[in-house]
């Protein structure tokens, strides 16, 4: 009935599969896909929540429901859902670089340097993720890492590469702010500074 269209008529005829067989969590996985697709996100959380409290470590189940927080636009719910499966796996380099970047889109620059540092650590080859490191270096006035993050990006890249251009534009704002820092430190502070 799902795959024609039909979606009350699926979810009535899911409900009664779930209500002969209520432990299947294959039925309640589907009906949180179900309450996904048709953009209804508070069910399709709940159908994920019933499965994770049967099987935490669900990583497929944890992906679909962090999708479903990060399209409804639940930022804190999101992080706390990919601090979750970090703690279920914590050798995934990518759950740790999207935790990183999600702490960044709320703001929260100081603490999305740790996941980035632990993704680049398992994936030290993908340059891309260590100039994200970089930027979040610079963010938090660490020039000096994120001076040699973006030169390591530049010495790996071949040259035309997309990563050449941020990682050059990246190091001229880190002079620039450096040069900018050695300004303001050799202003004396007045004499009616307390």
């Amino acid at each position: 009935a799902w795959e024609s269209g039909a979606i009350n008529g699926a979810l009535d005829i899911l409900d009664q599969g779930i209500q002969g067989h209520p432990h299947s969590l294959r039925l309640h996985k589907l009906r949180g896909d179900i309450f996904t697709t048709i953009r209804r996100p508070r069910e399709a959380v709940e159908a994920y929540e019933t499965v994770l409290a049967r099987k935490p470590a669900a990583l497929d189940v944890r992906w679909a429901k962090w999708s479903v927080l990060i399209r409804a636009g639940w930022g804190q719910e999101s992080i706390a859902e990919l601090q979750r499966m970090a703690q279920v796996d914590s050798r995934n380099p990518l759950i740790h670089l999207r935790l990183a970047q999600e702490l960044r889109n709320l703001d929260h620059l100081d603490e999305s340097l740790e996941p980035y540092k632990k993704a680049v650590e398992l994936a030290p080859d993908l340059l891309g993720w260590r100039l994200g490191i970089a930027r979040a270096r610079f963010d938090l006035l660490d020039f000096q890492g994120a001076e040699e993050e973006a030169q390591y990006v530049l010495q790996r890249v071949p040259p035309g590469s997309p990563l050449e251009l941020p990682a050059t534009n990246l190091l001229s704002m880190i002079s620039g702010s450096m040069a900018q820092s050695r300004r303001f430190e050799a202003i004396p502070p007045s004499p009616d500074t307390p």
